[in-house]
């Protein structure tokens, strides 16, 4: 069973557990994308790769022996997060909330972190990371939609929605803010978008039915889709257990370890088991390439 990080809270076993996944889930990307809690280091799977092939026979006629293909296909669990070190002196002068506010900080970077490895991350630049959709969807792929140098193309886009197979899931649009003005401006001449309030009461920009999720900067401060906002991607998305889905094991960890031995400070340990799985290979598409400022 898969469950968002917001569903997830309501299983928090200590109040620095509640805190750490309020925090995770207070972006939209890492509130909507729903994770499998899985046994052991990794998720397997067998992927459709073709049907078997059917047909009518005559009377004492014999049916055609064929057989449905399948890959092996697996997603290896990733070692997330970190260690938060306190002064010991701060605590003591200050109380408990200076300790805290370093906790958020640091739990803050790591959901920013998470973003920017969803969309740019790469095995094989880091092998400690876990591959992210720009990876997955590269040039050539079905699932690739170059849109050519200048404006989004709304038909482009829409060919990437109708490649991407939702499967019981849900359909989402993944892009930059600048993105989302620019759909934006394209969509109102023809009325294509919708604006909704979100569960949270924020404004949200609905495409063709298609919910928008904003991704803005990593926690380096560095701009996960638009670093060029004149060539830039995004992303088209169905998030579901049979779709595209987070995978984790027992949920996010917070360590209280004490005094370090060689310095007076307290060490809190926050770490999450975590990955990225696309089960259906159809479950995203790309659309590559336009120009936001155009």
């Amino acid at each position: 069973m898969a469950l968002t990080l917001l569903e997830a809270q309501k299983h928090a076993t200590t109040p620095a557990e509640l805190a750490v996944v309020t925090e995770l889930a207070a972006g939209p990307l890492l509130s909507t994308l729903p994770f499998r809690n899985i046994e052991g280091n990794g998720l397997f799977w067998k992927r459709e790769e073709s049907l078997p092939n059917v047909g009518f026979r005559n009377y004492n006629g014999s049916l055609a022996e064929s057989y449905g293909e399948v890959s092996q296909q697996s997603e290896s669990l990733k070692l997330f997060g970190g260690d938060i070190r306190v002064d010991k002196a701060i605590v003591e002068l200050e109380g408990a909330e200076a300790k805290a506010y370093q906790i958020q900080a640091r739990v803050r970077a790591m959901r920013l972190a998470w973003e920017a490895l969803f969309i740019n991350g790469d095995s094989n630049q880091s092998p400690a990371e876990f591959d992210g959709l720009a990876a997955r969807i590269g040039t050539g792929s079905s699932q690739y939609f170059a849109n050519g140098a200048g404006a989004l193309s709304l038909d482009k886009l829409d060919e990437a929605i109708d490649a991407v197979d939702a499967q019981g899931g849900s359909k989402y649009i993944v892009m930059s803010k600048s993105g989302r003005r620019a759909l934006s401006k394209l969509a109102r001449a023809n009325t294509q978008i919708d604006i909704v309030r979100s569960e949270f009461g924020y404004q949200q920009l609905v495409y063709a039915g298609l919910p928008v999720l904003e991704v803005d900067r990593d926690n380096t401060n560095t701009a996960i889709l638009d670093s060029n906002p004149a060539s830039q991607d995004l992303y088209v998305v169905s998030f579901g257990p049979e779709g595209l889905t987070g995978i984790q094991n027992g949920g996010v960890s917070v360590r209280e370890l004490g005094e370090d031995h060689s310095q007076p400070q307290l060490v809190t340990r926050v770490e999450w088991y975590c990955g990225l799985a696309l089960i259906n290979g159809r479950a995203a598409a790309r659309v590559s390439g336009f120009d936001a400022t155009a």
